[in-house]
């Protein structure tokens, strides 16, 4: 376990330094969830899921602004509405769960908990 351990601060460091050049809004909701560690995605989407009152598995925009802000992601509005027009694939005002949290997974992660080395570019 210690090796996980390890893997898990690793992958927080990386995520932390590569905020601190991160422009793109979405890279930097991933960015701050990873700095959380390995857990920080799956955290967010519970929040998400106590956020969504109907469940019907989707947030709209209120519902995914204050998820953010009670999981303590710290985004611009702007930076927020970009996100949610991101994940909002149909622009019809609502973000489906499932797509969310795919697209917000962090692709290519190798072993050694570095995370890719890609510019911060939708």
């Amino acid at each position: 376990m210690a090796g996980t351990a390890r893997h898990d601060r690793e992958m927080a460091m990386n995520a932390k330094k590569q905020l601190q050049h991160c422009s793109d809004p979405v890279e930097k909701l991933r960015l701050q969830c990873l700095s959380r560690g390995s857990a920080g995605i799956k955290g967010l989407s519970r929040v998400f899921r106590i956020m969504d009152d109907d469940n019907n598995r989707t947030l709209d925009f209120k519902e995914f602004a204050k998820g953010l802000n009670d999981y303590g992601v710290l985004m611009e509005k702007g930076d927020v509405e970009a996100c949610f027009k991101h994940f909002d694939k149909d622009s019809g005002g609502t973000i489906d769960f499932d797509e969310f949290l795919v697209t917000l997974r962090v692709r290519g992660v190798v072993l050694s908990g570095a995370l890719p080395k890609q510019p911060c570019h939708f």
